[in-house]
């Protein structure tokens, strides 16, 4: 397998730089993450742009709660789509569901569509909808690039051999980002079973601590730890079958 990238998920400038300096590969940019977190503030983008080298993912979610927006929260997610676009955001994180739990694949796609050329990854979302496999085939309807996943449970641990599944059955029409409680001590596990090239972690009870502490070496050093784990395994013998 070629080498593995690794996505931190952050809600503050603060941990957007400590990130890069442990290494992560591409950051995604939220609001406050206390409920899977929301679409990140306009200011916080722009700094994150103008102070990160790395490519940046943005969520899109106009609030907490449910994935099924309004007409008029639709409307806002079109017009923070759109910034992100211009303000020189490289993937749209964004996800939407019926009220049955279903994946929209109408408006998620028009939402892909409107994003482009940029690419779209469907987030975790897809992880409460009923049935994964039929609502990955209809993400990949969707035209989305990738999707965040931990194989409807609540780890990546838990879920990777479901994840390995669903890879399979995709055939490479879509890509996989792993998420669920990734630290540097279940990631081996994860990735062995899992076998995808992308990993997403937020490293949460290290973000807390550096946050309410104001020191940010201790979440450097917990992305180091992680990064350094994944790449122990780049070139490992074996296939992603």
């Amino acid at each position: 397998m070629p080498h593995r990238l690794l996505e931190i998920c952050v809600d503050s400038l603060d941990l957007a730089l400590a990130a890069v300096r442990g290494g992560a590969d591409r950051l995604e940019l939220c609001g406050p993450l206390l409920d899977g977190g929301v679409t990140p503030s306009a200011g916080f983008v722009a700094a994150a742009r103008r102070m990160v080298d790395v490519p940046l993912a943005m969520l899109v979610r106009p609030r907490t709660g449910s994935f099924t927006p309004s007409d008029l929260e639709f409307e806002v997610m079109r017009q923070d789509l759109l910034y992100a676009r211009n303000v020189g955001i490289n993937i749209i994180v964004l996800g939407l569901l019926h009220s049955d739990q279903t994946i929209d694949v109408e408006r998620t796609r028009k939402l892909v569509e409107l994003a482009r050329p940029l690419e779209v990854t469907f987030h975790r979302a897809f992880d409460v909808s009923p049935d994964l496999k039929e609502s990955l085939a209809s993400v990949i309807q969707t035209g989305a690039t990738r999707v965040l996943t931990a194989g409807g449970q609540p780890s990546a641990v838990l879920g990777a051999a479901t994840v390995r599944e669903l890879r399979k059955s995709a055939d490479k029409r879509i890509e996989f980002l792993l998420c669920g409680g990734i630290t540097a001590a279940t990631v081996h596990s994860a990735l062995e079973t899992a076998r995808v090239a992308e990993v997403h972690a937020g490293l949460r009870s290290s973000a807390r601590t550096a946050l309410a502490t104001r020191s940010f070496e201790e979440f450097t050093a917990s992305v180091k730890a992680l990064r350094q784990n994944i790449r122990s395994l780049d070139g490992s013998a074996g296939s992603a079958s």
